[in-house]
């Protein structure tokens, strides 16, 4: 009947450790919690929406992999209320590039002037903002 299947609709069946468990509606599922899934998943739960995320492995990547965030990735995550995930993962600030050529050498600044003093670059273990990326979204209910 139409009753069973909208409650089976509201309904979602899952496993977390070989145990079967039931739990509310989903509105939306994201596969993977990297950096765009655990953003996704806070953007989307902090809207109200019921986000499941699926992962095959949640511990910290760890691979030979910094990552460089330029300044208007940091202003999205300004945007996105996501700033703090660069906060205690030894994030350091960069501010622009120097270029190295035949023993010479010139440095490249970001066009920061017109923002406030905190926006800049960002380099940090990519393995470590994925993890508090992924804190920040299961800090949702």
């Amino acid at each position: 009947t139409n009753k069973t299947a909208a409650a089976a609709a509201s309904t979602v069946v899952s496993a977390r450790n070989g145990e079967v468990t039931e739990g509310t509606a989903t509105d939306i599922i994201i596969v993977g919690a990297g950096v765009a899934g655990a953003a996704l998943a806070y953007t989307l739960g902090k809207d109200g929406r019921r986000v499941r995320v699926i992962e095959r492995d949640l511990n910290e990547p760890d691979r030979i992999v910094g990552e460089l965030l330029q300044p208007g990735g940091y202003l999205k995550l300004i945007e996105l209320g996501l700033e703090d995930c660069v906060d205690e993962i030894d994030a350091q600030r960069v501010f622009g590039y120097a270029l190295f050529k035949d023993g010479k050498n010139t440095k490249l600044s970001y066009p920061l002037e017109n923002f406030h003093s905190d926006v800049a670059g960002r380099s940090f273990h990519n393995g470590r903002f994925i993890q508090r990326m992924r804190h920040k979204a299961a800090s949702l209910p």
